[in-house]
C-alpha cells in the first residue's frame, strides 16, 4: 500500500525549516534573543566580548565553531546536519515520516536559494 503524501505539510515544513536555517546561519538574531533573555552562559558572554573587539567579523554560529569545537557545535554549525535532525523530529511528532525525504530536500533547496538571493542583493 502506498502512503499518500501530504503536500501542504511538506511545503509548510520546508519553508519553516529553511527560515530557521536562514535565521540561524545568516543573522545574529538567535544571539540577540539569547542575550536579551540572559540565556546561553559562557557562549553568549564570550561572543559579546569578541564583538567588542575591532574587526570582529564572525557571526555567532561560526564563532561557536571556531572557539568551542566539539561534536555538538559541529552538528549545529552544519546546515545539512541540523536540517536533517529538525526535519526528522518535526516529521516524527507532527507530520508523517514519509514526508521526511521531501521536506529535507525542499528545505535545503529553499535555504540555498535564499543564500544565493542574499549574495546577489549584497553585490548591488
Amino acid at each position: 500500500m502506498m502512503m499518500p503524501l501530504d503536500w501542504d505539510s511538506i511545503i509548510f515544513l520546508s519553508f519553516a525549516c529553511s527560515s530557521f536555517l536562514f535565521i540561524w546561519f545568516d543573522t545574529n538574531a538567535i544571539y540577540e534573543y539569547l542575550k536579551y533573555f540572559n540565556l546561553g552562559g559562557k557562549f553568549i558572554h564570550g561572543y559579546t566580548d569578541y564583538r567588542k573587539k575591532d574587526f570582529a567579523t564572525l557571526l555567532f554560529v561560526p564563532y561557536l565553531l571556531v572557539n568551542y569545537n566539539c561534536f555538538f557545535t559541529r552538528l549545529i554549525c552544519c546546515a545539512i546536519c541540523i536540517n536533517f535532525w529538525i526535519n526528522l523530529i518535526v516529521n516524527l511528532y507532527c507530520f508523517s515520516i514519509y514526508n521526511l525525504p521531501f521536506t529535507f530536500i525542499f528545505s535545503l533547496l529553499i535555504y540555498y536559494i535564499l543564500i544565493i538571493l542574499k549574495t546577489l542583493v549584497e553585490k548591488k
